[in-house]
């Protein structure tokens, strides 16, 4: 049920991410993980946000190819990808997916 419910949730997006949900389903939080896509350089990025059971987890972007940009915060913290300050750069454009 579970996965089905974030295949449904990823249909308008690149294929290649509906192929990362069973491995990201198996470190995210059962609560407050969510798939969300941006604009950033002129380009669509997918954030793979784990929730917050747990405060080191690092957020994954990746782009359409599913190629990982880098991560946002987890231990140190990080704010940039590709040494460009993500959230002051990048646009929401809508969620995917949410648990």
């Amino acid at each position: 049920m579970f996965f089905s419910s974030c295949q449904n949730g990823l249909k308008e997006a690149p294929p290649c991410l509906q192929q990362k949900i069973p491995g990201f389903q198996a470190w995210c939080c059962a609560q407050g993980a969510r798939i969300d896509e941006y604009q950033f350089q002129g380009k669509p990025v997918y954030t793979f946000d784990p929730g917050n059971c747990g405060g080191d987890f690092p957020t994954y972007v990746l782009d359409a190819p599913c190629d990982t940009l880098g991560f946002l915060g987890g231990f140190a913290g990080f704010t940039d990808i590709q040494g460009i300050p993500f959230y002051g750069n990048a646009s929401f454009q809508r969620t995917l997916w949410k648990n």
